[in-house]
């Protein structure tokens, strides 16, 4: 059992450095680059922010009538091109491993 934990261990650690690239360790909480959240669920209610104010700018049927804003769809385009940016991809591919590894202990046991 403890060659199993050992094992385990080694490859949760190998999967953590191949993967967790997106957020890093910042103080009491994570980075993206230059961004701070809190963790994960931060990250993605942020996200989740940034499309809904997209969708409702590109719904809003007066949005060529906000003169200090130049190009209004320009800003918008780079808003989702931003948080297309910040979806932990690498993460999650450590998720679906992490979960494919504990499956394959339990079947040992």
């Amino acid at each position: 059992m403890e060659n199993n934990q050992t094992a385990f261990l080694k490859g949760v650690k190998i999967l953590a450095e191949e993967h967790f690239r997106s957020l890093r360790p910042y103080r009491s909480g994570f980075e993206v680059e230059h961004l701070y959240i809190k963790g994960y669920q931060d990250l993605l209610f942020h996200l989740e922010s940034l499309i809904n104010v997209c969708i409702l700018a590109l719904d809003n049927p007066h949005v060529g009538e906000h003169t200090q804003i130049r190009e209004p769809q320009v800003h918008i385009q780079k808003v989702l091109e931003l948080t297309a940016q910040l979806i932990p991809f690498e993460e999650a591919g450590f998720l679906d491993q992490m979960r494919e590894l504990i499956s394959t202990l339990e079947k040992e046991d």
